[in-house]
């Protein structure tokens, strides 16, 4: 996820002939998050803050994973970006088998759980709401995932395994 340092409006509406000014700011500063989440327990995420993601932070994320669940096998389920198919990736899960990837098809990020995740986030904490200061706009993110068990009841009925299948 790529949070721009900016004002996110997502809904709203005015009476016709009035003017709605709404601050933004012109840098293009963005807080790169990679996370997984526990999807039988949803408040069981695991972020990590990165320069940016490639498959170095892949593998940090990882392993911040396995540091919380020990002796676990983690099944991570991974969109199809390039970093995710790098050679380093491949030989660093040969080294490590208790983390097993599984891809999703093509095109499907509506059956990427995380990616409900981050729209919810979207919502809870960039829509509409004016960050002065880089480091206020960062904070708030990372705040998000420090409380994000305040947010239980709304993620177990968004981030739910229900998912159904449409005929072609």
């Amino acid at each position: 996820m790529h949070p721009q340092h900016n004002t996110r409006p997502d809904y709203g509406w005015i009476y016709q002939g009035e003017d709605f000014e709404m601050p933004a700011n012109p840098a293009r500063q963005r807080v790169n998050i990679n996370g997984a989440l526990n999807a039988h327990q949803v408040t069981d995420v695991v972020v990590v803050e990165a320069e940016r993601i490639n498959a170095q932070s892949c593998i940090e994320l990882w392993k911040k994973q396995h540091r919380k669940h020990p002796g676990k096998v983690i099944f991570n389920i991974c969109d199809n970006a390039p970093y995710y198919h790098s050679k380093i990736i491949r030989e660093w899960l040969v080294d490590h088998p208790w983390c097993q990837i599984i891809y999703l098809p093509p095109y499907a990020p509506n059956l990427n759980l995380i990616e409900r995740l981050w729209k919810y986030l979207r919502k809870q904490v960039t829509s509409y709401c004016f960050y002065e200061h880089f480091e206020e706009f960062r904070r708030a993110i990372l705040d998000f995932f420090k409380n994000i068990k305040a947010h239980k009841n709304a993620l177990e009925s968004l981030l739910t395994l229900n998912f159904h299948i449409v005929g072609s």
